[in-house]
């Protein structure tokens, strides 16, 4: 089961959550399931330093990517059990076929700037060049899922329901 959403959608409090109501949960962010690559090369950036993205040309240069063969090899061992896979990445479209169900947490624009100038467990957004990225997935990345066949959920609800809505939906027939 993939939950995406913008960056600020809470992504990783539904993780977080799943995990502490005993599911098995994972953090695109973390254990390597996804990195910034570069566009010319194809090189990631190292995984042990902090990479400078409010540079104004970092998102010209690198993007994030998830690692597809990470994301197999999740998908192979969720075959027979429910897992999640939390994060959005620039190809993630690339592996959503390995899901059961994409489920994409909406979230509108002032709710996005009101947690990402609050959150404290992650600083991306924070600078002028990064906030304004995000915005700019803003404008369309909801759109594209819906298109896809994606399951919209609210996630300006308080996050114990978004949970529960994200765990209504994957328990859905045909899962």
């Amino acid at each position: 089961m993939l939950v995406t959403g913008i960056s600020g959608a809470g992504k990783s409090t539904v993780c977080d959550a799943l995990h502490a109501r005993g599911y098995e949960a994972h953090d695109m962010d973390l254990d390597g399931n996804a990195a910034w690559i570069n566009r010319q090369t194809g090189r990631s950036w190292p995984p042990d330093q902090r990479p400078d993205t409010g540079a104004p040309d970092w998102f010209e240069q690198y993007e994030w990517r998830v690692v597809p063969e990470k994301v197999e090899a999740l998908a192979a061992r969720a075959r027979d059990q429910l897992i999640f896979l939390a994060g959005m990445a620039s190809n993630g479209h690339e592996v959503w076929h390995l899901f059961s169900r994409v489920i994409y947490l909406s979230i509108d624009e002032p709710t996005l700037r009101r947690r990402i100038e609050s959150r404290t467990t992650n600083d991306f957004g924070r600078t002028s060049n990064e906030l304004a990225a995000i915005l700019e997935w803003h404008e369309f990345a909801e759109r594209q899922h819906r298109q896809a066949g994606a399951t919209i959920i609210d996630a300006t609800l308080p996050s114990d329901r978004v949970v529960d809505a994200v765990l209504e939906a994957s328990l859905e027939e045909g899962n």
